[in-house]
């Protein structure tokens, strides 16, 4: 009886593992349609030297070289104690002689055509 049990147990546990992650297979099921997938995290990463900042931005699901192939193309648009300051294509980039004080940066994530993709992020900076 116990053998039976057993056996029944760890036949549970495979019919369970067989299946493959949902998410993965939607994300599989749009890529093979042609449909993107909108990226959803970014990470934003951040030094002040001097009166400089250097920032780095890691965003899933987004490519700004144009060589990644299965990613959407990207640029980021960046703010500055609310006004444009600047348009990168990269995920990195320095912002150069700022001035002494506390400034808020806004970084959103577009698309080639300036179509928001609905990331957006702010922080502050203290520039002594």
């Amino acid at each position: 009886m116990k053998k039976i049990i057993v056996y029944l147990f760890f036949l549970v546990i495979l019919a369970g593992c067989s299946y493959g992650d949902p998410e993965s297979e939607i994300k599989a099921q749009a890529s093979q349609s042609g449909a993107s997938v909108s990226p959803q995290a970014i990470d934003i990463r951040h030094i002040v030297e001097g009166k400089s900042v250097m920032v780095e931005c890691i965003i899933s699901g987004v490519s700004f070289s144009g060589k990644d192939l299965g990613l959407d193309q990207g640029k980021i648009m960046l703010y500055i104690d609310g006004e444009m300051y600047g348009e990168y294509s990269t995920a990195a980039f320095i912002v150069k002689n700022l001035e002494a004080g506390t400034h808020k940066f806004k970084i959103d994530v577009v698309n080639k055509d300036n179509k928001p993709f609905g990331i957006s992020r702010q922080f502050l900076v203290t520039i002594k």
